[in-house]
């Protein structure tokens, strides 16, 4: 009888010690699942995070061009042979006349030169600026400013001009617009970034040289 309740007992251990290797097995599949999971909610709020910060920086970016761009006047720096009309660009860069954003509270008109970089990152957007002075040139005024990051890690981004070379023409976007007597009527600021997403166009109005010239003869 004690023999047979020994047996029992070392059988009743045994199957303990089995069930629980089995408990510990199966909590540490529970733990490597809710691990698993964890972190890839993790990584989801994080891919969620930066497509939110990127979003966020796009339309700051963007309002902040917006604004700029819109503010272009209608000036003269020195050309190569008198004054020239303060416009001009390439595809990969535009200048223009324009208070500066965020020194308007100290006033003043700046030339302005928006351009496209290269580095390790990628393209990008780079601004350099001078006080307008008349009398100089875009070279003598921004020939030795160091350029301003404006926004890293783009693909790609162009400056087109919507205009026409004279009044018998019908307007039409060009990618240059250089040595022109007028001023385009539109600009373009098409932006890519390195995932391949293309931001919203902007489009701003420019101003028009016959309405300065004709509304600066009306003041006389």
């Amino acid at each position: 009888m004690n023999n047979q309740k020994r047996g029992f007992q070392s059988k009743q251990r045994g199957f303990t010690l089995l069930e629980m290797l089995i408990a510990f097995s199966m909590l540490s599949l529970l733990f490597l699942a809710l691990f698993s999971s964890f972190n890839t909610i993790g990584r989801g709020w994080d891919a969620a995070e930066r497509k939110m910060l990127k979003t966020e920086d796009m339309r700051l970016i963007s309002e902040f061009l917006r604004s700029q761009l819109s503010q272009a006047m209608v000036v003269r720096v020195q050309g190569d042979e008198g004054p020239v009309y303060a416009f001009e660009g390439e595809d990969y860069f535009v200048r223009y006349a324009a208070p500066l954003q965020p020194l308007q509270n100290s006033g003043g008109v700046y030339l302005i030169e928006l351009s496209v970089a290269i580095d390790s990152a990628g393209k990008k957007l780079e601004m350099r600026y001078a006080p307008y002075r008349p009398d100089l040139s875009w070279e003598d005024a921004l020939g030795e400013v160091e350029p301003v990051l404006v926004y890293a890690g783009l693909r790609s981004v162009r400056f087109e001009y919507f205009a026409a070379d004279n009044v018998d023409d019908e307007p039409a976007w060009e990618y240059s617009w250089m040595d022109q007597p007028v001023y385009p009527l539109l600009l373009k600021v098409t932006l890519e970034d390195k995932d391949q997403r293309v931001w919203p166009e902007l489009v701003v109005d420019l101003p028009q040289v016959d309405e300065y010239v004709n509304a600066t003869a009306g003041n006389r």
